[in-house]
């Protein structure tokens, strides 16, 4: 059974209180959906109590989220609570001394492939990379210095401030990525917009269709 399938049972399985206490708290109380493609598994449900559960799965990305939710006007707004803790990056202990290297890891020391970097050196050039399963390393360094790099996590978009070396180096640096709450969405009264016969889940530039799921008769 696939990653994706096990979140399509998850998704279905979650019950909410229904009836005549769903009918009073609003008709759009239910589960949702999203049909966005063949790559995309997940859903959004509506819990009688305004409580609400999404969960999305798309490649190598896995997100999800609860908290509360209000109508306004036939559209839906979503709000994440409890508020997650965003993921980090901070500068490690250096390690190499002068060897032209960059590493990205995890707290417990374990090097990330595919973050993406900018760097600047002393000269004002500027390059970018992204680093592989052992770190990333560049052509003999010679006399350039490296004066500040910048990181980004592409997955989840998350991305560093620019990091001043000071003193500059040659290289032998590492930054330290924390999760915490990467894979929690933190909705901020989204919008879910009511069409003719769905709704769209706008999260940044992307517009996300989700249907409504038919209850099975008793």
């Amino acid at each position: 059974m696939n990653r994706k399938h096990l979140i399509g049972v998850a998704l279905g399985v979650l019950v909410f209180a229904w009836g005549a206490v769903a009918e009073a708290r609003s008709p759009f109380a239910g589960r949702y959906r999203i049909a966005t493609g063949s790559g995309t598994a997940g859903g959004l449900e509506l819990g009688a109590d305004g409580r609400f559960r999404y969960a999305l799965s798309e490649g190598a990305l896995d997100e999800r989220a609860e908290g509360s939710w209000t109508e306004t006007a036939g559209d839906i707004r979503l709000t994440t609570d409890p508020k997650p803790v965003p993921p980090s990056f901070a500068r490690g202990p250096d390690g190499g001394g002068d060897a032209p290297t960059i590493h990205v890891r995890l707290a417990d020391g374990r090097d990330l492939a595919g973050i993406d970097f900018r760097l600047g050196f002393t000269s004002g050039a500027s390059m970018a990379g992204y680093t592989q399963a052992e770190g990333w390393s560049f052509a003999d360094a010679g006399d350039r210095r490296i004066a500040w790099v910048e990181l980004v996590e592409p997955i989840y978009g998350v991305a560093s401030s620019r990091f001043t070396i000071d003193p500059p180096a040659a290289g032998g640096l590492v930054f330290v990525l924390t999760p915490n709450d990467i894979e929690v969405v933190d909705f901020e009264n989204a919008r879910v917009e009511r069409r003719t016969d769905d709704f769209v889940l706008h999260r940044g530039e992307r517009a996300l269709r989700l249907v409504r799921e038919r209850e099975s008769p008793r």
